[in-house]
This record gives structure tokens, C-alpha cells and sequence, in this order.
């Protein structure tokens, strides 16, 4: 996660551009400061790059980059890492370079982490059963009279020879039965899916 530093000063630009020149010197070998300690608890940075202009900079150290941005009257200072402990490196390297080269002017660097992002809040929409119900009801109904009374007309003719007559009444009733549950089984599902719903 990364932290971000705003650092007041009226030198905004002076301090980003000395820093990152700094930077810069360690990452070609120069030795920063003759006669001083080491950097970063006891070992100095490996792989430094720098890259700046007057308002913007860029330094890459160790697996991590910090990114300075200058305005008339602060300094923004973001570091990212790849992990926790390159985080507080790298902030520690700036921080101590920074408030060194900046003790005239007392600055502080103070680092904060933003805000985490909230988790989405999900919303369960119950549905809402249709007014349909009686109307579909009624359209089942007429649909099965209306093939009932097709299917008498059937079997009216079908009847009246003798040797086709149990025959023929068994496949009607059997052709009624089928377009009856072919029919009813979309309402039944509907009503029983809002049942559930609700």
C-alpha cells in the first residue's frame, strides 16, 4: 500500500531537485556524505535511479519508487514498494535525506497511508410477484376447455366406429392430459419461483 507525505515549504522545487540529485550520486557510487554513517540500517541502497525535472521526480530503490511532485508551497512525496519493509526503508532513506538538507527551514515529513476503500455494500431487490396471476389463470382455463371441447369433437367421430372406440377415447383423454401439465408447468413454476422469493 502506498504512503504519501506533503511536505510544507515555500523551496518545494529546490529541495526535489536536490534530493533527487542526491539520488542520483549514490546510485553512480559517489559516497553522499564523506565521514558519515551508512544509509537504510546499515546498508546502502543497491539499485538507485533518479529522474526529475523542476516540478517532478521519480526515484527507483530497491523494489520500490518514490514519486515527488512540487508545487509553489508543498512538496508530495508518494513511495511504494513491493512489500512492507522496502516501504519503511525507503521512507526512512527520504525522510532522513529530506529533514537534513531542509533543517534550515525545520521541515517535517510526516507519512500517511490513505484511507482503505470501503467494501461495496450489495442489495438484495426482492421481486415483486406480477398482477398477472388471475389473468394467466383464466387463459389456462379457457385453454383447456377450448382443447377439451376440440377433443370431444374428436372423439364424437371416433366413437361412432365401434372397433376404434376404446382406442381412440384412451389416446384423447391421454392428448388432453399432456397439453393440460404442457400448459400449466410454466405458470406452476412461476408461482412456485415467487413463492420462494417471497
Amino acid at each position: 500500500m502506498p504512503t504519501t507525505a506533503h511536505v510544507t515549504t515555500e523551496r518545494a522545487s529546490r529541495y526535489l531537485v536536490q534530493l533527487c540529485r542526491h539520488a542520483a550520486q549514490m546510485g553512480h557510487g559517489f559516497p553522499a556524505h564523506p565521514g558519515r554513517g551508512p544509509h537504510m540500517g546499515g546498508e546502502r541502497p543497491k539499485n538507485i535511479k533518479a529522474e526529475w525535472s523542476e516540478t517532478d521526480g521519480t526515484i527507483t530503490v530497491d523494489g520500490g519508487t518514490c514519486v515527488l511532485h512540487a508545487t509553489p508551497e508543498t512538496l508530495t512525496l508518494r513511495v511504494e514498494a513491493e512489500d512492507e519493509e522496502r516501504l519503511q526503508r525507503i521512507q526512512a532513506l527520504v525522510t532522513r535525506n529530506l529533514t537534513r538538507m531542509g533543517r534550515r527551514d525545520d521541515l517535517t515529513v510526516d507519512w500517511t497511508r490513505p484511507d482503505p476503500v470501503p467494501e461495496p455494500v450489495t442489495t438484495v431487490v426482492e421481486s415483486v410477484p406480477r398482477r398477472g396471476g388471475r389473468h394467466a389463470l383464466l387463459g389456462l382455463v379457457t385453454a383447456a376447455v377450448l382443447a377439451v371441447a376440440v377433443h370431444a369433437g374428436l372423439a364424437a367421430g371416433v366413437l361412432a366406429i365401434p372397433q376404434w372406440a376404446a382406442l381412440g377415447l384412451d389416446a384423447i383423454l391421454l392428448i388432453v392430459l399432456v397439453k393440460v401439465a404442457l400448459i400449466a408447468a410454466p405458470v406452476w413454476r412461476r408461482r412456485r419461483a415467487s413463492s420462494r422469493a417471497s
